[in-house]
Protein backbone atom coordinates (compact mmCIF):
# COMPACT_ATOMS: atom_id res chain seq x y z
CA UNK A 1 0.00 0.00 0.00
CA UNK A 2 0.97 3.84 -0.77
CA UNK A 3 2.11 5.44 2.32
CA UNK A 4 1.23 9.15 2.90
CA UNK A 5 4.43 11.61 3.36
CA UNK A 6 4.63 14.55 5.88
CA UNK A 7 7.21 16.89 5.90
CA UNK A 8 9.15 17.85 9.58
CA UNK A 9 7.89 21.33 9.54
CA UNK A 10 4.48 20.17 9.23
CA UNK A 11 4.30 18.21 12.17
CA UNK A 12 5.91 21.35 14.10
CA UNK A 13 3.49 23.83 12.81
CA UNK A 14 0.37 22.33 13.48
CA UNK A 15 1.16 18.70 14.98
CA UNK A 16 -2.26 17.36 15.77
CA UNK A 17 -4.60 18.87 12.70
CA UNK A 18 -1.49 17.41 10.81
CA UNK A 19 -1.83 13.63 12.39
CA UNK A 20 -5.64 13.87 12.21
CA UNK A 21 -5.00 14.22 8.42
CA UNK A 22 -2.86 11.56 7.84
CA UNK A 23 -4.52 9.12 10.02
CA UNK A 24 -7.25 9.67 7.68
CA UNK A 25 -5.16 8.84 4.91
CA UNK A 26 -3.67 5.34 6.10
CA UNK A 27 -1.65 3.42 9.38
CA UNK A 28 1.44 5.35 8.59
CA UNK A 29 3.49 8.03 6.89
CA UNK A 30 7.48 8.65 5.76
CA UNK A 31 8.77 11.85 7.25
CA UNK A 32 10.27 13.57 4.66
CA UNK A 33 14.30 13.26 4.39
CA UNK A 34 14.40 11.95 7.69
CA UNK A 35 14.28 7.76 6.81
CA UNK A 36 11.86 7.49 9.24
CA UNK A 37 8.13 6.02 9.08
CA UNK A 38 5.75 7.39 11.39
CA UNK A 39 3.23 4.84 12.77
CA UNK A 40 0.20 7.07 13.20
CA UNK A 41 -2.94 4.16 14.75
CA UNK A 42 -3.89 3.24 17.97
CA UNK A 43 -3.93 -0.30 17.62
CA UNK A 44 -1.01 -0.34 15.52
CA UNK A 45 1.03 1.49 17.47
CA UNK A 46 0.13 -0.79 20.93
CA UNK A 47 1.29 -4.01 19.18
CA UNK A 48 4.40 -2.88 17.63
CA UNK A 49 5.38 -1.30 20.99
CA UNK A 50 4.74 -4.92 22.16
CA UNK A 51 7.10 -6.71 19.40
CA UNK A 52 10.26 -7.83 20.18
CA UNK A 53 11.63 -7.82 16.22
CA UNK A 54 11.80 -4.36 16.84
CA UNK A 55 14.73 -2.77 19.18
CA UNK A 56 14.91 0.78 20.99
CA UNK A 57 18.19 1.99 19.09
CA UNK A 58 18.86 5.58 20.29
CA UNK A 59 22.08 5.98 19.30
CA UNK A 60 20.40 5.39 15.62
CA UNK A 61 18.84 9.04 16.21
CA UNK A 62 22.31 10.25 17.45
CA UNK A 63 24.26 9.19 14.46
CA UNK A 64 21.56 11.09 12.31
CA UNK A 65 22.88 14.30 13.56
CA UNK A 66 26.06 13.78 13.42
CA UNK A 67 26.71 13.04 17.18
CA UNK A 68 28.85 9.47 17.80
CA UNK A 69 30.74 9.71 20.99
CA UNK A 70 30.99 11.60 23.83
CA UNK A 71 29.63 11.65 27.28
CA UNK A 72 26.18 11.64 26.60
CA UNK A 73 26.06 9.39 23.63
CA UNK A 74 28.30 6.55 25.65
CA UNK A 75 25.81 6.79 28.46
CA UNK A 76 23.03 6.24 26.18
CA UNK A 77 24.84 3.38 24.22
CA UNK A 78 25.10 1.58 27.44
CA UNK A 79 21.99 2.50 28.92
CA UNK A 80 19.04 -0.27 29.46
CA UNK A 81 16.77 2.36 27.58
CA UNK A 82 18.89 1.55 24.41
CA UNK A 83 19.28 -2.57 24.85
CA UNK A 84 16.85 -4.90 24.58
CA UNK A 85 16.37 -8.79 25.22
CA UNK A 86 18.51 -10.16 27.81
CA UNK A 87 20.47 -7.29 28.86
CA UNK A 88 17.12 -5.25 29.07
CA UNK A 89 15.46 -7.59 31.07
CA UNK A 90 18.37 -7.97 33.21
CA UNK A 91 18.58 -4.20 34.32
CA UNK A 92 14.44 -4.60 34.80
CA UNK A 93 15.05 -7.46 36.54
CA UNK A 94 16.74 -5.25 39.08
CA UNK A 95 15.03 -2.45 39.27
CA UNK A 96 11.40 -4.22 39.90
CA UNK A 97 13.37 -5.68 43.08
CA UNK A 98 14.13 -2.12 43.75
CA UNK A 99 11.64 0.52 42.65
CA UNK A 100 8.53 -1.04 44.54
CA UNK A 101 4.94 0.36 44.09
CA UNK A 102 4.91 -0.36 47.35
CA UNK A 103 7.96 2.38 48.24
CA UNK A 104 6.00 5.02 46.02
CA UNK A 105 2.60 4.67 47.53
CA UNK A 106 4.89 4.93 51.09
CA UNK A 107 5.86 8.51 49.51
CA UNK A 108 2.46 10.08 48.53
CA UNK A 109 2.32 11.88 52.44
CA UNK A 110 5.96 13.43 51.44
CA UNK A 111 5.00 14.55 47.88
CA UNK A 112 1.32 15.80 49.31
CA UNK A 113 3.58 17.88 51.71
CA UNK A 114 6.17 19.46 49.23
CA UNK A 115 3.31 19.84 46.78
CA UNK A 116 1.54 22.45 49.44
CA UNK A 117 5.27 23.37 50.56
CA UNK A 118 5.71 24.85 46.86
CA UNK A 119 2.05 26.79 46.42
CA UNK A 120 3.22 28.58 49.50
CA UNK A 121 5.41 30.42 47.68
CA UNK A 122 2.75 31.78 45.31
CA UNK A 123 -0.96 31.10 46.36
CA UNK A 124 -1.57 34.63 47.96
CA UNK A 125 -0.17 36.33 45.25
CA UNK A 126 -2.81 35.25 42.65
CA UNK A 127 -0.07 34.76 40.43
CA UNK A 128 2.78 32.63 39.44
CA UNK A 129 5.53 31.42 36.79
CA UNK A 130 4.10 27.53 37.10
CA UNK A 131 7.63 26.27 35.41
CA UNK A 132 9.73 27.93 37.31
CA UNK A 133 7.86 27.80 40.86
CA UNK A 134 6.59 24.40 40.74
CA UNK A 135 7.10 21.93 38.31
CA UNK A 136 10.58 22.43 37.53
CA UNK A 137 11.21 21.68 41.61
CA UNK A 138 8.59 19.68 42.50
CA UNK A 139 9.50 16.22 40.88
CA UNK A 140 12.75 16.24 42.31
CA UNK A 141 11.61 16.73 45.44
CA UNK A 142 9.73 13.29 45.32
CA UNK A 143 12.51 10.98 43.28
CA UNK A 144 15.18 12.63 45.54
CA UNK A 145 13.48 11.56 48.19
CA UNK A 146 12.89 8.05 47.30
CA UNK A 147 16.27 7.72 45.56
CA UNK A 148 18.30 9.24 48.66
CA UNK A 149 19.81 12.36 47.37
CA UNK A 150 20.54 14.41 50.34
CA UNK A 151 18.71 17.90 50.50
CA UNK A 152 21.53 20.22 49.71
CA UNK A 153 22.06 18.13 46.39
CA UNK A 154 18.66 18.58 45.15
CA UNK A 155 19.11 21.22 43.25
CA UNK A 156 21.69 20.24 41.24
CA UNK A 157 19.93 17.18 40.35
CA UNK A 158 17.38 19.45 38.87
CA UNK A 159 19.42 21.51 36.63
CA UNK A 160 21.58 18.31 34.96
CA UNK A 161 17.80 16.61 34.54
CA UNK A 162 16.92 20.06 32.52
CA UNK A 163 20.29 19.82 30.83
CA UNK A 164 19.90 16.23 29.77
CA UNK A 165 16.27 16.68 28.94
CA UNK A 166 18.01 19.02 25.79
CA UNK A 167 19.50 15.33 24.53
CA UNK A 168 15.87 13.93 23.53
CA UNK A 169 15.18 16.31 20.99
CA UNK A 170 16.03 16.72 17.26
CA UNK A 171 17.59 19.79 18.32
CA UNK A 172 20.34 17.57 20.08
CA UNK A 173 23.25 18.49 18.20
CA UNK A 174 22.29 22.49 19.29
CA UNK A 175 22.95 21.79 22.77
CA UNK A 176 25.44 18.48 22.99
CA UNK A 177 28.23 20.28 24.52
CA UNK A 178 25.87 21.09 28.06
CA UNK A 179 24.09 17.94 27.33
CA UNK A 180 27.69 16.48 27.92
CA UNK A 181 28.54 18.30 30.77
CA UNK A 182 25.71 17.72 32.90
CA UNK A 183 25.67 14.22 31.91
CA UNK A 184 29.43 13.62 33.12
CA UNK A 185 28.70 15.55 36.62
CA UNK A 186 25.52 13.41 37.34
CA UNK A 187 26.91 10.01 36.57
CA UNK A 188 30.05 11.01 39.10
CA UNK A 189 27.94 11.85 41.53
CA UNK A 190 25.45 9.00 41.25
CA UNK A 191 28.97 6.91 41.29
CA UNK A 192 30.02 8.61 44.73
CA UNK A 193 25.79 8.29 46.21
CA UNK A 194 26.31 4.49 45.15
CA UNK A 195 29.76 3.91 47.22
CA UNK A 196 28.54 6.11 49.93
CA UNK A 197 25.20 4.14 50.19
CA UNK A 198 27.28 0.31 49.76
CA UNK A 199 29.50 1.77 52.58
CA UNK A 200 26.57 3.32 55.17
CA UNK A 201 23.21 1.43 53.92
CA UNK A 202 20.09 2.94 54.46
CA UNK A 203 16.58 2.25 53.60
CA UNK A 204 16.77 4.32 50.31
CA UNK A 205 16.34 3.09 46.26
CA UNK A 206 20.21 3.85 45.91
CA UNK A 207 21.29 1.59 48.54
CA UNK A 208 19.01 -1.31 47.52
CA UNK A 209 20.05 -0.76 43.65
CA UNK A 210 23.88 -0.75 45.02
CA UNK A 211 23.09 -4.11 46.83
CA UNK A 212 21.05 -5.66 44.33
CA UNK A 213 23.23 -4.91 41.54
CA UNK A 214 26.49 -6.26 43.59
CA UNK A 215 24.57 -9.31 44.18
CA UNK A 216 24.67 -9.34 40.96
CA UNK A 217 27.44 -8.81 39.11
CA UNK A 218 26.76 -5.36 37.83
CA UNK A 219 29.71 -3.15 37.28
CA UNK A 220 30.35 0.25 39.23
CA UNK A 221 29.65 1.95 35.52
CA UNK A 222 26.47 -0.05 34.93
CA UNK A 223 25.28 1.07 38.12
CA UNK A 224 25.98 4.88 38.20
CA UNK A 225 24.41 4.64 34.73
CA UNK A 226 20.98 3.23 36.06
CA UNK A 227 20.96 5.50 38.72
CA UNK A 228 21.42 8.32 36.58
CA UNK A 229 19.14 6.96 34.21
CA UNK A 230 16.27 7.50 37.02
CA UNK A 231 17.14 11.01 37.93
CA UNK A 232 16.27 12.28 34.61
CA UNK A 233 13.72 10.00 33.54
CA UNK A 234 12.23 10.45 36.86
CA UNK A 235 12.31 14.54 36.64
CA UNK A 236 12.47 15.78 33.30
CA UNK A 237 9.01 14.06 31.68
CA UNK A 238 7.26 14.55 35.04
CA UNK A 239 8.23 18.10 34.85
CA UNK A 240 7.20 18.69 31.59
CA UNK A 241 3.89 16.51 32.02
CA UNK A 242 3.01 18.75 35.04
CA UNK A 243 2.88 21.60 32.75
CA UNK A 244 0.96 19.98 30.43
CA UNK A 245 -1.53 19.16 33.12
CA UNK A 246 -2.00 22.52 34.47
CA UNK A 247 -2.29 24.36 30.85
CA UNK A 248 -4.81 21.93 29.49
CA UNK A 249 -6.70 22.15 32.91
CA UNK A 250 -7.15 26.19 32.56
CA UNK A 251 -10.37 26.99 31.84
CA UNK A 252 -11.79 24.06 32.62
CA UNK A 253 -13.12 24.87 35.74
CA UNK A 254 -15.27 22.22 36.13
CA UNK A 255 -13.06 19.17 35.93
CA UNK A 256 -10.65 21.35 38.23
CA UNK A 257 -13.31 22.07 41.35
CA UNK A 258 -14.69 18.71 40.71
CA UNK A 259 -11.37 17.51 42.05
CA UNK A 260 -10.90 20.14 44.34
CA UNK A 261 -14.48 18.53 45.58
CA UNK A 262 -13.60 15.14 45.76
CA UNK A 263 -16.43 14.43 42.95
CA UNK A 264 -14.21 13.73 40.67
CA UNK A 265 -10.69 11.17 41.64
CA UNK A 266 -7.66 13.10 40.81
CA UNK A 267 -5.93 9.87 38.96
CA UNK A 268 -9.34 9.85 36.62
CA UNK A 269 -8.23 13.28 35.55
CA UNK A 270 -4.61 12.71 35.04
CA UNK A 271 -5.38 9.17 33.40
CA UNK A 272 -7.06 11.51 30.71
CA UNK A 273 -4.85 14.63 30.51
CA UNK A 274 -1.59 11.67 30.02
CA UNK A 275 -3.93 11.01 27.04
CA UNK A 276 -4.75 14.07 26.08
CA UNK A 277 -1.10 15.67 26.06
CA UNK A 278 1.44 13.12 26.66
CA UNK A 279 5.11 14.54 27.24
CA UNK A 280 6.94 12.02 24.96
CA UNK A 281 5.51 12.63 21.86
CA UNK A 282 6.74 9.73 19.94
CA UNK A 283 8.52 6.62 20.28
CA UNK A 284 11.25 5.39 18.13
CA UNK A 285 12.38 1.44 17.15
CA UNK A 286 13.85 -0.34 14.56
CA UNK A 287 13.32 -3.39 12.60
CA UNK A 288 16.00 -6.08 13.62
CA UNK A 289 13.99 -8.25 11.26
CA UNK A 290 11.24 -7.89 8.14
CA UNK A 291 7.69 -7.01 10.10
CA UNK A 292 4.32 -7.25 8.24
CA UNK A 293 2.26 -5.00 9.99
CA UNK A 294 -0.18 -1.73 10.06
CA UNK A 295 -1.05 -2.62 6.59
CA UNK A 296 2.27 -2.53 5.10
CA UNK A 297 6.33 -4.17 4.86
CA UNK A 298 8.48 -2.97 7.08
CA UNK A 299 12.40 -3.97 6.28
CA UNK A 300 15.41 -4.99 8.39
CA UNK A 301 16.60 -1.76 9.53
CA UNK A 302 13.82 0.43 8.90
CA UNK A 303 13.21 3.07 11.78
CA UNK A 304 9.99 3.96 12.93
CA UNK A 305 8.43 6.63 14.75
CA UNK A 306 5.32 5.63 16.52
CA UNK A 307 3.44 9.01 17.34
CA UNK A 308 2.28 8.31 21.02
CA UNK A 309 0.18 11.97 19.96
CA UNK A 310 -1.76 10.38 17.10
CA UNK A 311 -2.10 7.25 18.55
CA UNK A 312 -3.69 8.54 21.82
CA UNK A 313 -5.89 10.81 19.55
CA UNK A 314 -6.99 8.14 17.42
CA UNK A 315 -10.79 8.13 16.67
CA UNK A 316 -10.89 4.42 16.45
CA UNK A 317 -9.89 4.53 20.20
CA UNK A 318 -11.58 7.26 21.47
CA UNK A 319 -15.11 8.30 20.92
CA UNK A 320 -14.69 11.96 21.43
CA UNK A 321 -10.50 12.09 21.41
CA UNK A 322 -10.25 16.30 20.67
CA UNK A 323 -12.01 16.47 24.04
CA UNK A 324 -11.07 16.10 27.52
CA UNK A 325 -13.28 13.38 28.86
CA UNK A 326 -11.89 11.31 31.95
CA UNK A 327 -14.47 8.33 30.93
CA UNK A 328 -12.03 7.98 27.97
CA UNK A 329 -9.21 6.63 29.35
CA UNK A 330 -11.05 4.27 31.31
CA UNK A 331 -12.32 2.02 28.40
CA UNK A 332 -8.86 2.35 26.74
CA UNK A 333 -5.84 2.17 28.45
CA UNK A 334 -3.34 5.49 27.06
CA UNK A 335 0.42 4.85 25.48
CA UNK A 336 1.70 7.81 27.23
CA UNK A 337 4.06 5.23 29.28
CA UNK A 338 4.49 3.02 26.54
CA UNK A 339 4.16 -0.56 26.54
CA UNK A 340 5.48 -3.49 26.19
CA UNK A 341 9.53 -4.66 27.56
CA UNK A 342 9.71 -1.02 27.21
CA UNK A 343 7.03 0.50 29.78
CA UNK A 344 7.79 3.05 31.86
CA UNK A 345 9.46 1.91 35.22
CA UNK A 346 8.76 5.14 36.81
CA UNK A 347 4.90 5.27 36.00
CA UNK A 348 3.98 4.56 39.53
CA UNK A 349 5.75 7.19 40.74
CA UNK A 350 5.14 9.72 37.67
CA UNK A 351 0.99 9.26 38.50
CA UNK A 352 1.70 9.49 42.28
CA UNK A 353 3.37 12.87 41.74
CA UNK A 354 1.12 14.37 39.10
CA UNK A 355 -2.43 13.02 41.57
CA UNK A 356 -0.85 14.65 44.60
CA UNK A 357 0.49 17.58 42.93
CA UNK A 358 -3.29 18.37 41.39
CA UNK A 359 -4.92 17.32 44.61
CA UNK A 360 -2.47 20.42 46.35
CA UNK A 361 -3.03 22.75 43.60
CA UNK A 362 -7.04 22.37 43.31
CA UNK A 363 -7.57 22.86 47.42
CA UNK A 364 -5.19 25.78 47.55
CA UNK A 365 -6.07 28.09 44.02
CA UNK A 366 -9.07 28.15 41.72
CA UNK A 367 -9.13 26.94 38.30
CA UNK A 368 -5.90 28.97 36.79
CA UNK A 369 -5.92 31.29 33.06
CA UNK A 370 -2.46 31.07 31.24
CA UNK A 371 -0.75 34.08 29.99
CA UNK A 372 -0.15 35.08 26.99
CA UNK A 373 3.84 34.90 27.20
CA UNK A 374 4.11 31.57 27.54
CA UNK A 375 6.62 29.54 25.95
CA UNK A 376 7.29 25.72 25.18
CA UNK A 377 9.76 23.59 23.19
CA UNK A 378 8.92 22.19 19.81
CA UNK A 379 6.44 19.97 19.90
CA UNK A 380 8.42 17.05 19.11
CA UNK A 381 10.55 14.26 21.03
CA UNK A 382 10.42 15.39 24.88
CA UNK A 383 8.04 18.56 25.23
CA UNK A 384 5.92 20.76 27.12
CA UNK A 385 5.90 24.52 28.34
CA UNK A 386 9.16 26.50 28.98
CA UNK A 387 7.03 29.39 31.10
CA UNK A 388 4.15 28.83 32.19
CA UNK A 389 2.41 32.15 33.31
CA UNK A 390 -0.54 31.20 35.19
CA UNK A 391 -3.15 34.28 37.64
CA UNK A 392 -5.95 32.47 40.00
CA UNK A 393 -7.67 32.97 43.00
CA UNK A 394 -6.68 31.77 46.31
CA UNK A 395 -8.29 29.39 47.79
Amino acid sequence: MARASVEMNQLIADPFGTLRRLRAEGPVADVVESGLVAVLRYEDARALLADRRLHANFTDFLHRFGITSGPFYDWMAGSPLNRDGAEHQRWRALMLRTFTPRSVERLRPFLGQAAHGLIDGFAARGSCEFVGEFADAYPSLGLSELIGVPAEDRERFTGWANAIGLGFSPFVALHIAAVDAAIAQLLAYAGELAAARRADPRDDLVTRIATAAAEDGWTDDEVRGAIAGLVFAGHDTTKNQLGWMVAMLAGRADLWDAVARQSIPAADVVEEILRYRSSVSAIGRTATEEVEAAGCRFERGERMILSVWSADHDERAFPDPETIDPAQSKKTPHLAFGHGPHHCLGAALARAELQEGLVALTARIGCPVVGPDATWRPPVGLNGPTRLPLTFTAR
